[in-house]
């Protein structure tokens, strides 16, 4: 079969609606040269799940970093948000407010809402935890149980 001049014109618009379509939902990655996978999973603070916080996740070598919220325990990275293969360091923050007010270190003679860290530093700032993202995505949710700062390490950290 010979195509026609119609058959033609047909397939190149199918064709430029393909890379049209592609190009605008892209291919599971962002724009910074790097496959992106979508990663769920939990967060336990002293055995419950962390009620408000945020998830970063920085790579070890190369790769593109990643951070989400963590709503109710649980906490979600998609699309290009995702996180690409490789190993990361794991920071997990939740602060709230203890009702009172202190200086603004920023506007002195301002007064701001003091709050206080809920996670250990072993978690956030000097934190251990890792996570290993396995080429074609990780093959379930991640799990990561925190704690709340020592009495002896607890640190307040000011807004």
């Amino acid at each position: 079969m010979i195509p026609t001049e119609r058959t033609r014109r047909a397939v190149a618009r199918l064709a430029a609606l393909a890379a049209t379509s592609a190009a605008f939902w892209g291919c599971g990655g962002g724009d910074d040269g790097f496959q992106h996978f979508p990663v769920r999973g939990t967060v336990q603070h002293d055995g419950q799940p962390l009620k408000v916080g945020t998830i970063t996740f920085t790579p070890d070598g190369s790769g593109a970093s990643g951070s989400g919220e963590i709503v109710d325990g649980a906490f979600s990275l998609d699309g290009a948000d995702g996180l690409s293969p490789g190993a990361y360091r794991v920071e997990v923050y939740s602060n709230k407010t203890t009702g009172r007010k202190i200086e603004s270190p920023d506007d002195p003679g301002a007064q701001i809402d003091e709050t206080v860290n809920l996670v250990d530093r072993r978690f956030n700032i000097d934190s251990t935890l890792k996570a290993d993202i396995p080429a074609g995505g990780p093959p379930g949710p991640l799990s990561f149980e925190v704690a709340s700062p020592s009495p002896t390490s607890a640190k307040r950290k000011r807004r």
